[in-house]
């Protein structure tokens, strides 16, 4: 064997596993899961005390170098035990051909959400153009025919200060164009132009809704503190609803009451920036997002899921990535919880003192060993 971690609490929830073993690794592969005690290993890693789970993967964030708010991806991420993520729409069709230079150099597994702004999110001095007039459709379609499993999805942002005047025709114009592609829509809901219900109401499944729990113009709650019954009858017929948190997409006043009934996140993920990155206590990184929802009394096998099997799913990766399967991408993380005093805050004022922090001290990306705690 290349790498055996021993004695860790392994969380896998896409194959209900949650016990104490060992997981042993080959050529970047998971080869066995048991005891591993008269088995040699090129390396012996002694995770007792920790958790060891598949490689987290940020569904949302903005990591593209050419544009204001990208984040240094491989240091970011891999501190977070992150190992794949999804670009959030950072590029359109003009733009994409030349982010692929970095998606092919970076040791993260990057996929991307393609703009239906030409330009992407390059400059943040003014807003995207998603008048569905100036989509470049033809060059939009080549692009997910040349590139498909890279380009997973058309993204659109519906907030009052982008779309203007425009109202919900460009997201109705951009699932017209993805139902053309073969493709589902990521819609960043936050401030709509249009009440939640009647945004979910033009969604497919397969669509998501980004920002689920944002409480800026029209929210998912109605004013019994439930969430609306047209929302949980689109989660029904198969729309996605991703947290996405940020700094301004979150309030605590939402996600309690979502919670409390029944309606948990599909997907966490972070939508970090660099306007965000490392900025407590709205937001700081995956870890500090994933320890705020610990806090909030979600189990660790929930959270785990919501950034692991779920994402994998949604990104046609189920059972490849994003699980501890035998034969699978030896794409790993090895979590601590340690006790520690955190203040949670969001964009409202609203807080919370949290008890736990997650702490990163190792990931491991197809076998090797690309992040490490020097407690580790």
């Amino acid at each position: 064997m290349d790498i055996i971690i021993k004695n860790g609490r392994l969380i896998d929830p896409y194959n209900k596993i949650d016990k104490i073993a060992d997981i042993a690794v080959k050529e970047g592969k998971i080869v066995g899961i048991g005891n591993f005690d008269n088995i040699e290993g090129e390396k012996i890693l002694d995770a007792e005390g920790y958790i060891i789970t598949p490689g987290l993967i940020d569904y949302h964030v903005h990591i593209y170098p050419l544009t204001e708010i990208g984040i240094p991806a491989e240091v970011t991420c891999f501190s977070s035990g992150i190992t794949t993520v999804v670009d959030a729409g950072s590029c359109g069709c003009a733009n994409y051909e030349y982010y692929r230079g970095f998606i092919n150099s970076s040791k993260l597994r990057i996929k991307c959400y393609l703009n239906v702004c030409s330009a992407g999110l390059v400059t943040s001095s003014y807003h995207e153009n998603v008048n569905p007039e100036y989509f470049n459709r033809k060059k939009i379609k080549r692009l997910f025919e040349k590139y498909k499993g890279e380009l997973i999805s058309l993204k659109v942002r519906l907030s009052k200060d982008v779309v203007g005047d425009l109202g919900i025709e460009p997201l109705k114009e951009t699932i017209k164009l993805a139902e053309e592609i073969g493709v589902n829509v990521v819609v960043h809901s936050t401030d709509s132009p249009v009440t939640m219900t009647e945004l979910v109401n033009c969604l497919r499944k397969g669509d998501v809704v980004t920002h689920a729990y944002h409480n800026i113009g029209h929210s998912i709650i109605d004013e019994n503190g439930k969430v609306y019954d047209e929302i949980k009858a689109a989660r029904q017929r198969g729309v996605i609803f991703d947290v996405a948190n940020a700094r301004f997409h979150f309030a605590f006043k939402v996600a309690n009451a979502a919670i409390k009934d029944g309606f948990l996140p599909d997907v966490i993920s972070t939508d970090l920036t660099v306007k965000s990155l490392y900025k407590k206590p709205q937001i700081f990184n995956m870890m500090f997002l994933l320890s705020k929802y610990l806090n909030m009394g979600l189990s660790m096998n929930e959270i785990i899921e919501r950034c692991t099997s779920a994402p994998a799913r949604i990104i046609g990766m189920e059972g490849e990535i994003g699980c501890l399967s035998l034969g699978s991408c030896a794409d790993i993380a090895i979590l601590k919880i340690i006790k520690k005093e955190e203040l949670y805050e969001d964009w409202e004022g609203s807080k919370i003192i949290g008890k736990k922090l997650l702490r990163t001290m190792l990931t491991m990306r197809d076998g090797e060993i690309v992040y490490r705690d020097i407690e580790f």
